[in-house]
């Protein structure tokens, strides 16, 4: 009060003299006035004195305090201390006497050659009692510690680097610690564990440890203000970027390590906690014996305090309600040990709602408890009660998991709700829409092992039953075309299968319709790696392909890919019966037979349909297996397809010569087909290899441009079109060429005989006889003409030998001798050999050898048609 009066009296003077005016306009109180500043004098006196006196014994004790403290200081410390000012204060920390140092730093405590910083300090005071001076007993009573850092460490061995003073000899010192009081203002603490895996950092803002801290056993009384930037255990973070509030009384026992902790409290963000029990320190572990209890706690507060990776799965929702903890700590916490934890907790009038919606989950109610004995390596949470409401109907459910290392789940659930509202709580960033109604109820209870390799028996004994209902389900995925609806189904649990009784929808315009057994199923799709197998039988009207392939994630309207990929751990046995399918220009009905999948391997065995006014069986395999490719390979019989029909379903096969503006007729082929594709079905044609016995009947060719370019010289008007009734022959393709062997045709315009090979750049090298003594008469049956030697084939007919080389559109036509044509059909004979024997290793033996039939009969005529250049 008197520094006060003095300040007030020396920086306000103006005021005093307004108020001494005012209190003294009546005369009678001139004595008072008098006295007044009498006892102002006589008081900045004595200030004035006492402030001398502390400048004095400054001067005359400070050097001499600094001397002895810096001396006791290098006798009681253990490692390297630097401080860049040192003083002496009476006034600064008054009552007290003070030595005060400026940016110290102190290294840590250990056996290293390069020591890190155990601490820097802006300000670091040691206060004594004044009285001291006189006897020299500069005895540390208080320490006071501002803007600094504290870095400690325990290694791996679990020995710290903290011990920077040395040990009491127990002898009578007029000097050294003898703390009651420790003051921190804003101190970053770090505290590294790599024994226990542990990691704190937090800043102290204001903080206050007092007690007799020289005593063997002392109250040590706790007052702080933290803000915690991270609590690390075992790299889980429990509390991040939270303000702390520390209450704490705790008796210390120093000759037993032991700590107890009595009316303590600490407060996280709004959520308090009150602790209770003892911890022990022994060499190199800790034991623990702690109750840490919060009541009528905030369910939303406490989420909030999670690790954040538990608070990730609440991140996009509110909570309220109110929440009860308690935990209890038990046993050794060290490198090979971690304490037995027990926890119940309870919620009551709780709700959740997603932060964009309105809707919630209303009035839950839980309880539950977990227990983790370390000793037994086991854990148990079990929630013998957990319901709540959505949208007006019932959840209810309870729960055990034992044994988190090797996990049982026992599970019971009963609800009917409606999944428009259950879709704000789906935190899938794909599902755009849902809607429908799913009730349930159902029993679960299973085992995981851990087994190297799947075996149904063996990796999970599971037991499951109860029933699941779908209705009137619609749902729609984000940048997905495919619309999800109509969706009815009826689902029976059996242990580790489901059966499916019935399951009906839409996809987009396609319809199915399914009943089999899904079995494994359940571990197949709520824990990764586990195989399933269906077993069913799948009807549907319509398929449309175009949409059901697309690859949704690049496909846009005027470009549409399609991606193949087969999930590795599904085995799959349909039987299908389709009515119609359509892919591309392609469309089949009454399509039947058993489809397969395993390994990534779509098969079909004995499948057959109707197409382009035909009929086709087949065995087929599509294999993606692979990451970069799929491999395709058929074996298929076709009769009678419209020819026509044929190449516009096909798109042409992809290549410009011979479209379906250039053939008419049936055509009837056995084919045995390979080719690698990409994932995005785009073909590999070095990769194609095909041989396929044909026949085509009353066929056309129209505008053949291979052939046209023999009217150039022979100016025949009716190659333009040209009718046969019957053509045979086995065409093959390796190596991105076309092989086709010696075949006769007799048409409506000109007999001839043919070889060749047409490659998939619309290269040609054909061999061609000419019979045309029908056509050219007189003309042509001079021995000597423009085209070289001809003869007679003993018939009275010209036969003439050419050849037709270069590119489709503009192939050159010249004289070929007779001794070639017999090389070009062997040639021909060893390259469709060779052909064979590869295919062999993908269709088996041949049950026809066309070599054999060459030598009964020549083969007629077939007409070659090109592919698109698609290296």
């Amino acid at each position: 009060m008197h520094l006060f009066i003095v300040s007030v009296s020396l920086r306000s003077r103006y005021r005093l003299k307004f108020l001494h005016h005012g209190f003294v306009h009546d005369p009678k109180d001139s004595n008072s006035n008098t006295m007044i500043k009498r006892f102002l004098k006589i008081t900045g006196i004595v200030m004035l004195s006492f402030i001398l006196l502390c400048v004095v014994i400054g001067i005359f004790y400070g050097e001499e305090v600094k001397k002895l403290m810096i001396g006791e200081l290098n006798k009681s410390l253990t490692t390297e201390v630097n401080v860049k000012e040192f003083d002496f204060s009476i006034l600064r920390h008054f009552p007290f006497a003070s030595v005060d140092m400026k940016q110290v730093v102190i290294k840590e405590a250990t056996d290293k050659k390069i020591k890190d910083t155990l601490l820097y300090a802006d300000h670091l005071s040691l206060l004594f009692n004044i009285t001291g001076l006189f006897s020299k007993d500069f005895t540390v009573k208080k320490i006071v510690l501002k803007d600094a850092k504290v870095k400690v460490v325990m290694d791996e061995n679990g020995k710290g680097n903290y011990h920077f003073w040395k040990s009491s000899s127990g002898s009578a010192s007029s000097s050294g610690i003898d703390l009651k009081k420790i003051v921190l203002a804003n101190v970053s603490i770090r505290y590294i564990d790599h024994y226990n895996k542990q990691d704190y950092l937090a800043e102290a803002k204001e903080a206050e440890l007092s007690g007799k801290f020289s005593s063997d056993e002392f109250l040590l009384k706790t007052k702080a203000d933290l803000m915690i930037s991270h609590l690390l255990v075992d790299k889980i973070d429990y509390v991040h970027g939270k303000e702390a509030t520390i209450r704490a009384e705790l008796k210390v026992n120093n000759r037993t390590n032991e700590y107890v902790f009595v009316n303590s409290s600490v407060r996280i963000a709004s959520l308090a906690f009150d602790m209770n029990g003892k911890v022990t320190s022994l060499d190199h572990s800790t034991k623990l014996n702690l109750s840490v209890n919060s009541s009528e706690a905030d369910l939303g507060s406490f989420i909030s305090l999670l690790p954040e990776t538990y608070v990730n799965y609440f991140k996009n929702f509110r909570s309220k309600g109110k929440f009860y903890f308690a935990c209890h700590l038990t046993g050794q916490n060290d490198s090979s040990h971690t304490p037995d934890v027990g926890v119940t907790f309870s919620v009551t009038n709780g709700s959740i709602t997603p932060k964009e919606s309105e809707v919630s989950f209303e009035d839950i109610r839980v309880s539950g408890s977990f227990i983790n004995h370390n000793r037994e390596n086991k854990s148990v949470l079990e929630i013998p009660s957990f319901s709540a409401t959505l949208g007006g109907r019932n959840l209810k459910a309870d729960l055990v998991l034992e044994d988190f290392q090797n996990p049982f789940l026992t599970l019971h659930a009963a609800t009917n709700l409606d999944l428009s509202r259950l879709r704000h709580f789906i935190q899938m960033d794909t599902l755009e829409t849902l809607s429908g109604d799913l009730a349930m109820n159902i029993s679960f209870a299973g085992k995981i092992k851990d087994l190297p390799r799947y075996h149904a028996d063996a990796l999970y004994k599971v037991k499951a039953s109860g029933n699941m209902e779908l209705k009137n389900t619609s749902f729609k995925l984000k940048k997905n075309p495919l619309e999800f609806s109509a969706i009815n189904g009826n689902f029976s649990l059996s242990d580790n299968s489901v059966i499916v009784n019935e399951l009906k929808g839409k996809i987009s315009s396609s319809d199915f319709e399914m009943n089999g057994v899904f079995r494994n199923f359940l571990t197949f799709l709520l824990i990764p790696g586990q195989d399933a197998e269906v077993n069913a039988k799948l009807v549907s009207n319509e398929i449309n392909l175009d949409e059901l392939l697309t690859n949704k994630s690049v496909a846009s309207e005027n470009d549409t890919t399609y991606k193949l990929k087969f999930n590795p751990r599904l085995v799959c046995r349909l039987n299908v019966e389709v009515g119609n399918l359509h892919f591309r220009k392609f469309s089949a009905t009454h399509i039947k037979g058993e489809i397969n999948l395993a390994d990534q391997v779509i098969s079909g065995k004995g499948l057959s349909f109707s197409s382009m006014n035909g009929t086709t069986v087949m065995d087929a395999a599509i294999n993606a297996s692979r990451n970069d490719s799929i491999i395709i390979s058929c074996d298929a019989k076709c009769s009678r397809l419209d020819i026509t029909q044929l190449f516009i379903q096909m798109e042409n096969f992809g290549q410009t010569t011979m479209t379906d503006k250039n053939v008419k007729g049936k055509i009837s082929a056995d084919v045995q087909f390979k080719s690698s594709w990409t994932t995005g079905l785009h073909i590999n044609s070095k990769s194609v290899l095909c041989t396929s016995d044909l026949t085509i009947d009353n066929g056309e060719l129209n505008e053949f441009r291979p052939i046209l370019a023999l009217s150039k010289y022979l100016k025949l008007s009716d190659l333009k079109h040209i009718r046969f009734s019957t053509l045979k022959n086995q065409v093959r393709i390796s190596n991105r060429k076309i092989f086709i062997p010696a075949m006769e045709i007799n048409s409506s315009a000109l007999n001839l005989t043919g070889s060749g090979v047409h490659d998939f750049d619309n290269m040609v090298d054909y061999k061609i006889q000419l019979l045309l003594s029908d056509i050219l008469g007189k003309r042509v049956k001079d021995q000597n003409t423009e085209f070289g030697q001809i003869e007679d084939d003993g018939l009275g007919r010209t036969k003439l030998f050419l050849t037709m080389k270069g590119p489709v559109d503009d192939p050159k036509i010249g004289y070929d001798k007779k001794g070639v044509v017999e090389k070009i059909k062997n040639e021909i004979k060893t390259e469709r050999q060779n052909l064979k024997n590869l295919l062999k290793q993908e269709f088996g033996s041949h049950k026809n050898d066309s070599t054999s039939v060459q030598k009964k009969k020549k083969e007629e005529m077939q007409i070659d048609w090109d592919t698109k250049d698609d290296k």
